[in-house]
Parts: C-alpha cells; structure tokens; sequence
C-alpha cells in the first residue's frame, strides 16, 4: 500500500455522481410548477431555475443557516419563493416534496464510479464519504462500497472547515496522514483536506486550470485513474 495509506475518502456530488443535472432538472420542473399553478413574481416575470437557485444562495449564506441540513435550506428558499409570487398556503411545501423527488431520482453515478471503489477495496484500501450534501449513497447502491458516510449537517462541521476531515479521520480510527481524500473542489476538498493532514486528489473532469493556493497532491480526470495511483 503506497506510503502509508489505509483510507480514501471521497466528495460526493460531481466526485462520485453527477449531481448538477439532476438538480437543475428538479429546479426546472419545479419553475413550471409555479407556472401552471398561473404563479409569477411582481410584475409578472416568470419563476425560473436560476431564480429558485439564486434564492436558495441567499438563504444558504445567512447565519442562522450556516450548519442546516440542505433539505431545510432547500424548503426555506421554496417557501420565499411561494411568499413572493402569493402561492396558497402548501404550496411551498408541495413543490418541496416533488422537487426532492426528482433530485434524488435523477442524480447518476459516473459510470467508473462503482468500478473505482471495488478496485480500491480489492487493494486493500478502506473507503468513506465525506459531504455537505444530502445524497443518499444507499439510493445509489453505494452504501456496500463505503465504510461510513460523515455529513456536515450531522457532525457539526462544514467544508471548508479542516475539522470536518479531521472527523472523519477519527471516526475511522486513522490519522489524517493515512489518508487521501477524492473532491472535485478546489478549496473544499483539496485546500481544506490538505490542511488537516490528507493527500488531497483533484478530479478534474472538466478540464478546469487550477486556480492556485494549496495543489493537490495528484491531479486525475476520471476515478478510474484512482487506483493505480495508490499501488
């Protein structure tokens, strides 16, 4: 096992699924439910998916929201959204409903996803989850391939927070040292793991130019070139 390591731990949304498709996809269907329901904001102007997005980033910013769970952030913004275009009452909470739905329904592993981890357990290498989301890995049949899920909302810290990793480590009964952590993020995931002791990898699946600060330990474009890494 390559330099001492006993762990990856990995992002979840963008690193191990596609998450941004189906969140859009739920955002959209959820504008033409304000639309059929003859909804619209002052002045007419339509309910669209970059205006529920963009309520749900002022929501998320504000203080009192800074450590919620996503799917209450997620209501809160629905339900500014229901007070500004005079939704009846519940209507907030019926969208909210649907839209989640289809957030989880449509959120789809990339297709080395499931591959990667065996491979990596087949090495020898345990595996986990580290996240300020709200995917369930068991949805996606995951929840055999990773040891143990840390979310931000459960354990009291939030990427970017170095801590959140060092939690995790500790649940795990490793050092940080031991440990390499998978993200597509350049701050959350690389700078944040690297500063609590982690081997931070980027995946790059776009082709991004790193933006500066902190590098990463290892650069790959797709999981599937994970593995060999750590022989």
């Amino acid at each position: 096992m390559r330099g001492g390591i006993a762990v990856v731990t990995f992002d979840g949304d963008e690193t191990l699924w596609d998450f941004q498709n189906a969140m859009r996809g739920a955002l959209e269907a959820t504008a033409r439910s304000f639309a059929e329901a003859g909804l619209a904001r002052s002045g007419g102007t339509p309910v669209t998916a970059d205006w529920l997005a963009e309520l749900r980033t002022r929501v998320a910013v504000r203080p009192e929201w800074q450590m919620a769970r996503m799917e209450a952030i997620r209501l809160e913004s629905l339900r500014e959204a229901a007070a500004r275009t005079a939704a009846p009452t519940g209507f907030a909470e019926e969208v909210f409903d649907r839209y989640m739905e289809l957030r989880h329904s449509g959120v789809r592993l990339y297709p080395e996803t499931r591959a990667s981890l065996q491979s990596l357990a087949d090495r020898g290498l345990r595996t986990a989850l580290i996240t300020n989301g709200n995917s369930d890995p068991s949805l996606l049949g995951l929840d055999a391939l990773l040891e143990t899920t840390v979310v931000a909302a459960d354990c009291g810290f939030r990427k970017p927070d170095p801590a959140i990793y060092r939690h995790a480590a500790g649940r795990l009964d490793v050092s940080p040292e031991a440990c390499v952590h998978v993200g597509d993020h350049p701050m959350e995931d690389v700078r944040a793991s690297a500063e609590a002791g982690m081997r931070p990898v980027w995946i790059n699946r776009t082709g991004m130019t790193w933006p500066g600060g902190v590098r990463p330990w290892r650069e790959i474009t797709t999981l599937a070139d994970l593995p060999p890494l750590l022989d």
